[in-house]
């Protein structure tokens, strides 16, 4: 992606990262120093996705105050029901209400950046709960990290949630023809669409990732639930290996592999599983859901660290 006024690069002389305050505080590349050329490990965005504001084709976005997909666009919540904006094509509201709003800068160097959200600035917002967001941005060696902040503002106690929406290469050069992961799964939610049936269950062998596993281009779409040791991925051509950690708050990870374009695949760290607020709210556990008093803040880290064998 060319040079644009729009992008903020973060960059030091192993990582380099371009983040789009305007576009949801989303990064629109990250890059490592492979043999002293920079190659993209996340999916470079095109330019038309920054000027016509479609976090969707980032190499990242944020998602607050909730991941995923809330079912039909309804939360129910302590026996009210708010109807949020529809946003996805199967009829669900998705991802939250910052990814296509723009940001402020509060901070910023050249390794680093501090953006804020508030949600009483923007009209057309339909979460019904007041909220401010912070995304820090830090770049520090082969490390660069996602401090992500959620506040609840409103008056009452409210569900919150976050996460991030990574797309990563399965080449980093010509020469890769494979591509490895390890996840830390522990279950998988159950159902034939992206919202589950139920509680997580035993993850089954054709989607167990715990141990080193080659990443075929077969479909997935699945909320996974999580332990807190890091994700692997690994191009073994080019002998790169990033790991990917974050805060016990994420206790669930995303795997989507898409059916129509095999050349990327998001791993996902987030904290509530998807349809996640409802789920609690009808009594079912574990679901990641967190409830924040008034002014009460829901804070976490991930971290990618990038190396060579």
């Amino acid at each position: 992606m060319q040079a644009h006024q729009d992008v903020i690069l973060l960059e030091n002389d192993q990582l380099q990262v371009g983040i789009v305050p305007a576009v949801g505080a989303s990064i629109c590349s990250f890059k490592y120093k492979l043999d002293n050329h920079w190659v993209d490990m996340m999916r470079p965005t095109p330019e038309s996705a920054i000027s016509d504001n479609e976090p969707g084709k980032f190499s990242s976005f944020n998602m607050i105050p909730y991941s995923n997909r809330i079912k039909d666009g309804i939360l129910v919540y302590k026996a009210h029901s708010y109807q949020l904006a529809i946003n996805s094509a199967d009829g669900h509201a998705i991802h939250g209400e910052v990814r296509t709003r723009p940001w402020k800068v509060a901070f910023r160097t050249q390794t680093e950046l501090d953006l804020d959200f508030n949600s009483t600035e923007y009209p057309g917002i339909s979460w019904p709960f007041a909220f401010t967001a912070r995304v820090r941005f830090r770049l520090e060696a082969n490390r660069f990290s996602i401090i992500t902040s959620v506040q609840n503002l409103s008056s009452e106690e409210a569900p919150a949630g976050m996460g991030i929406h990574p797309y990563f290469v399965r080449s980093l050069t010509e020469q890769d023809d494979q591509v490895i992961v390890e996840l830390p799964v522990i279950g998988v939610y159950p159902g034939e669409t992206p919202i589950p049936t139920g509680r997580w269950e035993k993850v089954p062998p054709e989607l167990d990732f715990s141990s080193r596993r080659e990443l075929t281009a077969e479909f997935v779409d699945k909320c996974f639930r999580v332990e807190c040791r890091p994700a692997v991925i690994e191009w073994p051509r080019s002998r790169v290996r990033l790991m990917m950690d974050w805060d016990p708050v994420y206790q669930h990870l995303i795997l989507y592999c898409p059916k129509d374009d095999h050349r990327y695949f998001a791993v996902e760290p987030v904290t509530n599983c998807n349809n996640g607020f409802n789920l609690a709210n009808q009594g079912l556990p574990d679901t990641g859901t967190v409830y924040l008093k008034p002014l009460e803040k829901l804070e976490g880290t991930i971290s990618l660290t990038v190396s060579r064998s």
